[in-house]
């Protein structure tokens, strides 16, 4: 017999709660930092800040996903936007962009 709280494989997904939350956030800093908006900046400040950071990675309901992101923003909030801040000013001390 079928248990009927179970959801299909497709409802399900993993998450990297870090990843998720710093590509919320970096905007944010990026134009907070005053660094240059272009995407390639704004990849070396995600990835410069992930590098930085544990992942933590979550199965998740699709539909949990956002409330899933606000616990563990409450969690590590404090070293997500320090790291954040450091990626920032790294980046626009020594941009590798093309202008």
């Amino acid at each position: 017999m079928a248990n009927e709280n179970m959801l299909p494989d497709q409802d399900v997904t993993y998450l990297n709660v870090m990843q998720a939350l710093v590509e919320d956030k970096a905007g944010k800093y990026i134009q907070m930092a005053g660094v240059c908006p272009c995407p390639r900046c704004r990849i070396d400040v995600v990835a410069l800040t992930l590098s930085k950071l544990p992942s933590k990675y979550v199965v998740v309901q699709k539909a949990d996903a956002v409330p899933m992101l606000s616990v563990y923003e409450n969690r590590y909030g404090t070293a997500l936007v320090s790291n954040l801040l450091a990626a920032c000013e790294q980046v626009k001390a020594h941009p590798r962009n093309a202008t």
